[in-house]
């Protein structure tokens, strides 16, 4: 059961998202923001497009101990996590970017596929997938396939 706790500017926000939010059963709405997993801090929504699925999976995410912002301006629909939620390493840039491939290596990484079912699905050798999955790593700074599926969540390269 995920607690959340809705700061928001007016009662009618309030109430919209409470509604919203306890559609999803693994949502527990709490009253006392010490009580909470994760807050909802509602003062604007960036962007009138946000659908109801995405507000519960950015709730579900920030109880994973990510920071969920929108990606048009990077401020508001939910704030930083309760501090024992906060990610206690620091996010690294890109060195470069993944390219339209590696992105698809990406989410096949994020899949658990081996290197062998990579170039299966993708119908390259396994030479080439171990190539593509080395080149994500370098990228990414990352030492570990799991790294770099988690470093590639925080970047927002993969959609959770």
């Amino acid at each position: 059961m995920i607690r959340v706790y809705i700061d928001a500017g007016s009662a009618i926000t309030r109430s919209g998202l409470e509604s919203l939010l306890t559609a999803d059963p693994a949502i527990e709405i709490v009253h006392d923001a010490t009580e909470a997993d994760v807050v909802v801090g509602a003062q604007r929504i960036s962007s009138q497009d946000v659908t109801a699925e995405q507000i519960i999976a950015a709730v579900h995410a920030a109880a994973a101990g990510l920071q969920v912002t929108p990606a048009e301006d990077g401020a508001g629909l939910l704030p930083n996590p309760p501090l024992h939620m906060q990610m206690h390493e620091p996010v690294e840039e890109i060195v470069e970017p993944l390219t339209p491939r590696e992105m698809d290596v990406l989410e096949m990484l994020a899949e658990g596929l081996s290197n062998k079912m990579i170039a299966h699905r993708l119908s390259i050798s396994d030479h080439t997938a171990k190539f593509h999955v080395n080149s994500i790593l370098a990228k990414l700074n990352a030492g570990t396939r799991t790294e770099a599926v988690t470093r590639g969540i925080r970047l927002g390269l993969i959609k959770i």
